[in-house]
C-alpha cells in the first residue's frame, strides 16, 4: 500500500535521519590504519583452539578467556580493531529473504555490487557508504515494507504477530520485528522512537496498516540494520573484552551464512548457551549442516578463486575465441562451484583440489573438453584418472579464462594468480611505463613464450617474471579459454620450467599442480584467506603466528578437512572478542 503525499514528511525524516547516522557509523574509525598485507559435517571438536595453539614453530598463540586462540605476534591480549561493518549486497539479500520471506533478490537488482578489498565484499573497511547509497537503502526499505504488508505475502505472516489493531499490538509488531532485524534486544528508548513512527503515521489519518508499514521502513532503513554495530558503555576501550552473546550470534550467522541469526542460534544467545561450554562448537556444526551454509560454500570459494563470475572486466575476444558464449562460461563456473563445494563440505582433504581426479562436466563442456560420453544439461561428476590434460583447479575452464587477455592467453596473470591466490605470495605491482606485450604476433612460429622472453630482458621487470612467468609457460597448454593445444601460432609449446626456489622441473600443467601441492605456502594461503573472509579484514604482519598455528593445526590434526578448520576459526579470540579503536 502506498502512502499518501503529506506522510512522505515522515519517509524525508527517515532518510535525513539514515544519511546522518550511516556517514557518522561507517567513518567512525574507518581512518585507522589496517594491516597492509592480504590479503562441519561438524569436524570439530570442543578443543579445537588448543589443537589450534599446540602447533610447533614460533611463539605460540594463546587461550583467550572463551576458549579460542589469538596471535601472539599481536600486542599481547589484544585483538585487533574492527571497523564497523555494513551488510553487502548479498548479506543484505539473504537477510530479507529470512527476515521478511522475500525471496524477489530486488536487494541484488537495485543494489550496486560491492568488490571490497583484497579478496572479498565483506571487507568491513571498504564496505562504506555515501548519500546517493544511503538514499537507496531507504527507497529500497520503503519497497520491502510494501512487499511484506501485500496480502497473503509471507513478510505479512511473519510481522503481523498479534491481531488486535490496537497500540498495544502496534508497539508488540514493532519490538518483535525491530529485534528481528537489528539482531539483538532493543535498547532503552528504541521501542518508543519506532512507536513513534506509527503513531504519527495514525495520527495522520492512515490506517494500522500503514503505520506498521511505515514502521517497517523505519527499521529497514536504519543504520542498526545496514550495519552490524557492536555496541560498549566506553566505544573506544582499547582492552578486548567478549562480544555480547547477540554480537556473537551474529558474527557467526554472517560468517558462515551471509544472513542473520535464525530462531535457534538468537535463543541460544539468550539463554547464555552460546557462549557456555559447547555451545559455540554445537552451534557451528549445526549452522554448518543447514542449507543456509550453502552460501558460504559457493561464496567462500568462488570469491577467494575469483571463479563466482569469471566476466566481470572482460571477455574473450569473439572473433579469436567464437566458441564462447554464455552457455559455456555458465558451464565452466558450474564446474568449478559444483568441484570446490565437494572439498569444502565433504570429507576430502581439501588441499586436494589442486590435482583433483575428477569434475563435473555437462553435455557442452564435455565436448569442449574432448570428454566422451551423454551428459545432457545437467552437470555430472567425472572421473578425470589417467586423463593427460584435464585434473585439478588450474586446468579447468574458469580459471584459464579468467587469467587470460581478450585476446590471448597471458602467462603473467595466470602466475600471478597462483602466487597471490595459492601461495599467500602476490608479487609486487610493476615498475611504471613497462610497454605492453604485442597482443597478436608479427611474424609466424613466434610463440607466446619467446615473446614473454624478449620482453623481460628488461631487469626492472625480471625479478617479478621470475616468480610469475614459469608457473604461465607451465599452462600455455590452455588458450585463452581453456581449449587444450600443442601449438602457439604455428610452434611447438614449451611448458617446460622449474619454480623459483624449487629444484624439481616440471612440464606442463598436471605436472606443475603437484609441485604445488606440496608447497608450504598452499595451506598458508587457505588459512589466510579463510581467516580474512570470517574477519572481514585483511590480514596482517600480526597475525602471522595466527596463520602458523591454524596452518599447523589443518594439515596435522585435521587431516585437510575444510570443515575443521572452519571450527576453528570460529573459535577464534578474532570472532568472539573486540576492542575499541587504538
Amino acid at each position: 500500500m502506498v502512502l499518501a503525499p503529506n506522510i512522505r514528511l515522515l519517509d524525508r525524516i527517515v532518510r535525513a535521519v539514515l544519511l546522518g547516522l550511516s556517514l557518522a557509523a561507517c567513518t567512525s574509525g574507518a581512518t585507522d590504519a589496517l594491516p597492509d598485507a592480504i590479503s562441519p559435517n561438524g569436524g570439530a571438536s570442543n578443543n579445537a583452539s588448543s589443537n589450534a595453539a599446540g602447533a610447533s614453530g614460533t611463539t605460540q598463540p594463546s587461550t583467550g578467556s572463551a576458549g579460542g586462540t589469538s596471535s601472539a605476534c599481536a600486542a599481547p591480549g589484544s585483538v585487533s580493531f574492527r571497523v564497523m561493518t555494513r551488510l553487502n549486497r548479498a548479506e543484505y539479500d539473504n537477510t530479507v529473504r529470512d527476515l521478511l520471506g522475500d525471496t524477489s533478490h530486488v536487494a541484488l537488482t537495485t543494489l550496486p555490487a560491492d568488490f571490497g578489498d583484497g579478496a572479498f565484499d565483506n571487507n568491513a573497511a571498504a564496505l562504506s557508504i555515501d548519500p546517493a547509497l544511503a538514499a537507496e537503502f531507504a527507497s529500497l526499505a520503503e519497497t520491502l515494507a510494501e512487499k511484506a504488508m501485500a496480502e497473503n505475502s509471507p513478510g505479512r505472516a511473519l510481522l503481523l504477530v498479534c491481531n488486535a489493531q490496537t497500540d498495544a499490538c502496534a508497539r508488540q509488531i514493532g519490538d518483535t520485528f525491530a529485534a528481528r532485524a537489528w539482531r539483538r534486544p532493543l535498547a532503552n528508548g528504541e521501542s518508543d522512537r519506532l512507536f513513534g513512527l506509527y503513531s504519527a503515521t495514525r495520527s495522520a489519518g492512515f490506517s494500522f496498516e500503514q503505520g506498521i508499514q511505515e514502521l517497517v521502513t523505519g527499521a529497514l532503513a536504519s543504520p542498526n540494520f545496514l550495519f552490524r554495530p557492536e555496541l560498549d558503555a566506553t566505544p573506544d576501550a582499547p582492552t578486548q573484552h567478549p562480544l555480547s552473546a547477540s554480537e556473537l550470534a551474529s558474527r557467526l550467522s554472517y560468517f558462515l551464512w551471509s544472513s542473520m541469526p535464525d530462531g535457534v542460534l538468537t535463543a541460544a544467545a539468550e539463554s547464555g548457551g552460546l557462549t557456555s561450554g559447547s555451545g559455540l562448537a554445537d552451534q557451528v556444526k549445526r549452522m554448518w549442516q543447514d542449507a543456509k551454509a550453502d552460501a558460504f560454500k559457493s561464496r567462500f570459494p568462488g570469491l577467494w578463486l575469483r571463479t563466482l563470475d569469471i566476466g566481470i572486466g572482460k571477455e574473450p575476444a569473439a572473433e579469436i575465441y567464437p566458441n564462447y558464449d554464455a552457455a559455456l562460461k555458465a558451464a565452466f563456473e558450474g564446474e568449478t562451484a559444483r568441484f570446490m563445494a565437494d572439498f569444502v563440505s565433504g570429507d576430502l582433504n581439501f588441499l586436494d583440489f589442486i590435482d583433483g581426479k575428477f569434475s563435473y562436466v555437462n553435455q557442452r563442456l564435455a565436448r569442449f573438453y574432448g570428454l566422451s560420453g551423454d551428459f545432457g544439461d545437467s552437470f555430472a561428476r567425472v572421473d578425470l584418472t589417467g586423463n593427460s590434460q584435464r585434473g585439478g583447479i588450474l586446468t579447468q575452464g574458469s580459471f584459464l579464462t579468467l587469467t587470460s587477455a581478450p585476446e590471448r592467453t597471458s602467462p603473467v596473470m595466470r602466475g600471478q594468480w597462483v602466487l597471490a591466490r595459492l601461495l599467500d605470495s602476490p608479487p609486487p605491482p610493476p615498475p611504471a611505463n613497462i610497454p605492453a606485450i604485442d597482443a597478436q604476433p608479427n611474424t609466424a612460429g613466434t610463440t607466446m613464450r619467446q615473446r614473454m622472453s624478449a620482453h623481460v630482458k628488461n631487469p626492472a621487470c625480471a625479478g617479478c617474471h621470475d616468480l610469475m612467468d614459469p608457473i604461465g609457460f607451465g599452462l600455455e597448454n590452455y588458450d585463452g579459454i581453456g581449449a587444450y593445444r600443442t601449438t602457439d601460432n604455428g610452434a611447438p609449446i614449451d611448458a617446460s620450467g622449474k619454480l623459483a626456489g624449487d629444484d624439481q622441473p616440471f612440464n606442463g600443467a598436471l605436472a606443475l599442480e603437484g609441485i604445488l601441492k606440496r608447497d608450504p605456502r598452499l595451506p598458508r594461503a587457505v588459512v589466510r584467506y579463510l581467516a580474512g573472509y570470517a574477519l572481514g579484514r585483511e590480514l596482517g604482519p600480526s597475525d602471522e603466528c595466527l596463520v602458523g598455528a591454524l596452518s599447523q593445526a589443518f594439515q596435522s590434526d585435521d587431516n585437510g578437512r575444510f570443515s575443521s578448520l572452519v571450527a576453528r576459526v570460529s573459535q577464534l579470540d578474532e570472532m568472539q572478542q573486540r576492542r575499541g579503536a587504538p
